[in-house]
């Protein structure tokens, strides 16, 4: 019996043959991957978004955008703050773009 294909699968498929919809696609699980960072480090040291608003300088609105992925102009300052008000560390780092490395190798 052959294996039902699946909407993800489906999906997934399609990423592959549309470089563009792959790109947005890329774009917005970075986005959504820095929103869940600052979730967690939020819930990690015990604060509501109206606390963590109040140390870093904001409204409880702005925290809720960026913990929900609608922000998308996230600056260093800000990213600084988060991590000192929550207790945990910036880092940022550049790393390979498989894509482009494996075009450039071609």
């Amino acid at each position: 019996m052959a294996k039902r294909k699946t909407l993800m699968d489906e999906f997934r498929e399609e990423l592959v043959g549309d470089k563009e919809l792959n790109e947005l696609y890329q774009r917005e699980l970075r986005k959504l991957k820095l929103a869940n960072q600052i979730l967690a480090a939020r819930q990690t040291a015990g604060l509501s978004q109206a606390a963590l608003a109040k140390r870093i300088g904001t409204q409880q609105s702005g925290v809720a955008r960026m913990e929900a992925a609608s922000c998308s102009s996230y600056t260093m300052v800000t990213l600084a703050k988060i991590a000192a008000a929550t207790g945990f560390k910036l880092e940022i780092r550049f790393v390979p773009d498989g894509a482009k490395r494996q075009t450039a190798t071609r």
